[in-house]
């Protein structure tokens, strides 16, 4: 956009300088600060998407898997909309990562992903792309209307809901009291696991011939998430007896409150049963500790048969997405720390693969630290 308006200003300059003297005298004093005005403010609008979103590298995947992708609109037909008013179903669109036709006769473990409050289905795209290129089927689910976009296979993009963000914003400021979150907190994690519960039925029991359906081990199941995300994987290991392993990134296990009453959330003190990771920022962390005893995190690791917390120093809740990669700006905005941004990804994609390859794969030696 730059060089386009860069390129019209230089074309009008050599029609100015081919002009006749005595026309140019024409061109009045006013119409110059107009034009002024005007290129000024085509030359910001033409900055602004270089300051949000500067060119950056990607980073690069460590497997030896070609990565293909594969787009899919699931309609729930047991679900109205809620977020809607023309009584039509759910629609869940979900995007898939995995492992390219090379790897055609071998089956994959299959992990779930969900997004936190204002993310959308590519929020950890370098994660995904670790993970398939090391031998996994990524399935990144869009909860319509709680996704900051969802864009359907038939080019429909649903924008997230405004009653939504609104809500969201005042749960984060403490603008609720203790029962209006609770409630609303809760409302947000039903949804979330209804659509994942619906998004693994539907693969599980595709009888459709894509390939990709065709390469997943059902046997090997792990879920992730960042934020409420995160919630959402941690609550489903709870609920479904066929998850083996489940990631909870910088979120707050909101399905372990169990029940509100006398002011305050009743924990769940019953074993969690499977494998469980949380990864936090340095803050969160620090916060937890200090409340250990009525903070449903940490709870839930003590009460779990198998646990493990990983804190990266400097870190922001941000830093655990794509966001910091290709829009800095906006990522501080949101809420980044200050450790360096590649780094704080890779480690993290680092620890997110070691720990599914030890749960999913059998390795034999967990490769993670407790701190980054």
């Amino acid at each position: 956009m730059l060089f386009i308006i860069l390129l019209i200003q230089a074309i009008i300059g050599i029609v100015f300088l081919v002009k006749k003297p005595e026309s140019i005298k024409v061109f009045k004093k006013k119409y110059a600060v107009l034009s002024f005005i005007n290129r000024s403010v085509l030359l910001v609008i033409a900055i602004i998407p270089s300051i949000l979103f500067p060119q950056f590298k990607n980073i690069e995947p460590s497997g030896n898997y070609s990565v293909a992708t594969e787009s899919y609109t699931f309609t729930d037909a047991d679900r109205i909309e809620t977020y809607s008013n023309d009584g039509s179903y759910r629609k869940i669109t979900v995007q898939f990562w995995y492992p390219g036709a090379e790897s055609e006769n071998k089956k994959y473990p299959l992990v779930i992903f969900s997004h936190g409050a204002f993310g959308f289905r590519g929020s950890n795209y370098s994660t995904f792309m670790e993970l398939a290129s090391n031998g996994y089927v990524v399935c990144s689910v869009d909860h319509t209307y709680q996704s900051f976009f969802s864009k359907q296979v038939d080019g429909k993009t649903v924008i997230v809901n405004n009653d939504f963000i609104n809500d969201a914003i005042a749960v984060q400021n403490g603008d609720y009291d203790d029962e209006k979150t609770f409630k609303l907190t809760h409302e947000w994690l039903k949804l979330r696991t209804d659509d994942i519960n619906f998004v693994l039925e539907e693969i599980l029991n595709n009888k459709n011939d894509e390939y990709v359906f065709k390469i997943i081990d059902a046997e090997k199941i792990g879920l992730f998430g960042h934020s409420i995300g995160g919630a959402t994987a941690a609550e489903l290991g709870r609920i479904r007896n066929d998850i083996d392993a489940v990631i909870v990134i910088d979120g707050t296990m909101i399905g372990e409150e169990i029940d509100f009453a006398d002011g305050k959330s009743v924990l769940n003190s019953n074993e969690y049963p499977v494998p469980i990771l949380n990864i936090y920022n340095e803050e969160h962390y620090n916060e937890a500790l200090l409340n250990s005893s009525n903070y449903a995190n940490m709870v839930a690791s003590e009460n779990a048969i198998d646990s493990h917390d990983v804190v990266f120093k400097e870190s922001g809740h941000l830093n655990f997405t794509d966001l910091p990669l290709f829009s800095p700006f906006l990522a501080k905005m949101l809420g980044t720390g200050n450790i360096e941004k590649v780094y704080c990804i890779e480690k993290m994609n680092n620890v997110v693969l070691d720990y599914f390859n030890y749960y999913l794969k059998d390795e034999k030696e967990l490769n993670i630290m407790t701190e980054y």
